[in-house]
């Protein structure tokens, strides 16, 4: 068996809420990589809060963990860079769309002397695409700064 054929038969075997999910993250990564670029991170959360929610769900801690991993999975196979922060605001959307409440963290770390950044999701305090440790890792600016503080005057 070829890995097309074994990575089809694994998307077969996901929950029907799992396969949207992936399939909606493929396409939508490029177009949040855009956004970032063009419209910058305090322009594009503004835009983003804007969204209606479509339906409020019941989501399980497991399954919006679910969520969090097929938008890394798509990102792996998008033809665009899917940075931290542009999974973690997809992620964001995804959620608030479904009625979920989550935050998005932006932390930064020095490691070897040399600043290093990175972004994620938590809902209730826990990180839902990534490690779990991933607040022990990194200083949130969320804890430390507004994100509005950002914002270009």
């Amino acid at each position: 068996m070829n890995h097309r054929h074994v990575r089809f038969i694994q998307f077969l075997n996901l929950s029907a809420m799992q396969q949207r999910t992936l399939l909606a993250a493929w396409l939508w990564l490029p177009l949040f990589w855009l956004g970032l670029r063009v419209l910058g991170l305090p322009r594009l959360q503004t835009w983003l809060l804007q969204t209606p929610v479509k339906s409020m769900h019941n989501l399980t801690l497991a399954n919006v963990r679910a969520l969090g991993k097929m938008v890394n999975i798509a990102a792996r196979y998008t033809p665009f860079p899917a940075t931290c922060l542009t999974r973690s605001l997809l992620l964001g959307w995804l959620l608030q769309r479904r009625g979920v409440k989550s935050q998005l963290r932006i932390g930064v770390r020095f490691t070897q002397g040399a600043l290093d950044a990175h972004a994620w999701v938590e809902c209730d305090g826990i990180a839902v695409n990534d490690r779990p440790d991933v607040s022990a890792q990194f200083a949130s600016f969320g804890d430390l700064i507004p994100l509005k503080a950002f914002n270009a005057p």
